[in-house]
């Protein structure tokens, strides 16, 4: 799929994408086809006309004028010289053609293998979230039914720390140490946490991952059937200088959780979606497990959420277990520059495979100054009526740099699979694709990792 010729980004932009294609510059232009009227025909006369004068200057005064050699001496030279000048210039022209054409041909099969590479998606193997969706601790209320109701879950409250009422949704547990089991057993592991025999006391944001983590269970120990070189990663989302208590608040809800002790690594939490392009570039085979949180012991931003999101997400490099099915699939996301969001949103359309008239519907958070202008020059008119777009940050807050998967386990857990539809948050974007589970889990991939 081109991009429209009004959105086909210069030079410069071509950095807005994530994979580089800067190393292909500029296609290399054909030389001006040579024109034989009236140029080379002055040259030809000119030829001729100095030919023939030179020849009667030196022509012997004794000599005939006839024969072969004298019409050799007067036409023959001065026209052999013409057609040497004109086989010179065409030489050249045909040499600057072949060397533009070749180079043309190798650089749009290089863009061509990049465009392919840029395209692979990430199959979403399942998501799990823990959010404040009801008023009392026990409501069970999902994500899509909260935004399908579409009635705001801020309300004006006191922080846990401060006198000052802000309008925010968090969870309504009293108190910020909560029990939870030390250990978890393979028999007891589809039980709510809450149910389970208080062993030891842990702060509630692990609890609250533990739970969102306990959602993939399933997937998760599927996956840990490989060698354990293939186990999936964890990346969570963090802040600077909160990376290693974040880590190991994940490490202690995977025991929690009774999952298997994955390698838990921190990024930071403004990578976003760009999670997903980082693994995609360095071409893991392992699964990847994208953990988001949003907690606030004090002073939370004006209409903010707190809670939790974990996205497993895998490259499709081998055949997953019988029990593992995709829901989706998340395309390469694209993080635009200031003022280029035109340009971010028609490349996360290129990455996606996706026709802009194709697209049946945008999931929007943090949105960028002029959102629904950025679409209508992308040629996005489709998703830019109010009946397409979706905002979960105006249902349950404001969820900080993790907005973008709460926009993905939104749109999966919606079932929207009519056609392609377009995460948005901030400056970021990406096509995702429900699959309905039609896609074939047992297909190995041929463009292999490299070891």
């Amino acid at each position: 799929m081109r991009l429209p010729a009004d959105l086909v980004a210069p030079e410069r932009q071509y950095r807005l994408m994530p994979v580089d294609l800067s190393p292909a510059r500029r296609p290399s232009a054909y030389p001006r086809r040579p024109r034989f009227w009236p140029w080379w025909f002055c040259i030809w006369l000119a030829c001729n006309v100095v030919g023939v004068a030179i020849a009667m200057l030196l022509w012997p005064k004794g000599q005939p004028a006839s024969g072969g050699w004298f019409w050799f001496c007067f036409i023959g030279i001065s026209n052999g010289t013409f057609v040497g000048l004109f086989g010179i210039e065409r030489t050249g022209y045909e040499g600057l053609w072949y060397r533009a054409h070749w180079r043309n041909h190798h650089r749009n099969r290089w863009l061509a293998e990049r465009l392919r590479t840029a395209q692979r998606p990430l199959q979403v193997l399942g998501v799990g979230y823990c959010l404040p969706l009801g008023r009392q601790p026990f409501d069970r209320q999902t994500l899509a039914g909260a935004i399908a109701a579409g009635k705001c879950l801020s309300v004006e409250q006191i922080p846990r720390t401060g006198l000052e009422r802000v309008s925010h949704a968090r969870f309504e547990d009293a108190n910020w140490m909560v029990d939870a089991p030390a250990t978890a057993s393979h028999e007891d592991c589809e039980e709510s946490l809450d149910a389970k025999q208080a062993t030891q006391s842990v702060p509630l944001l692990t609890l609250k991952i533990a739970q969102t983590l306990e959602q993939l269970s399933g997937s998760l120990r599927a996956l840990t059937c490989y060698e354990r070189v293939w186990w999936p990663q964890v990346r969570v989302l963090s802040p600077s200088g909160r990376e290693q208590a974040d880590v190991a608040r994940v490490v202690e809800a995977l025991r929690i959780a009774g999952l298997p002790s994955l390698a838990v690594q921190a990024v930071p939490a403004s990578d976003g979606l760009m999670v997903a392009d980082a693994w995609l570039d360095a071409r893991e085979a392992r699964p990847l497990l994208v953990v988001a949180t949003a907690w606030h012991e004090s002073g939370p931003p004006e209409d903010s959420t707190e809670g939790c999101v974990a996205v497993l997400l895998a490259a499709g490099y081998f055949r997953l277990p019988e029990q593992v099915r995709v829901a989706a699939l998340l395309h390469r996301p694209v993080r635009g520059l200031p003022g280029g969001a035109a340009y971010g949103f028609a490349n996360a359309a290129l990455w996606g495979k996706a026709a802009y008239t194709s697209l049946v519907g945008a999931w929007i958070t943090r949105p960028v100054n002029g959102c629904d202008k950025a679409l209508y020059a992308a040629h996005m008119d489709a998703i830019t009526k109010g009946d397409a777009q979706r905002r979960p940050d105006r249902i349950v807050g404001d969820f900080g740099d993790g907005s973008g998967w709460l926009s993905v386990a939104a749109a999966i857990e919606s079932g929207m699979a009519d056609g392609p539809q377009l995460i948005i948050d901030d400056m970021q974007s990406a096509v995702l694709r429900l699959t309905l589970n039609t896609i074939d889990n047992h297909r190995i991939s041929d463009d292999r990792p490299q070891a």
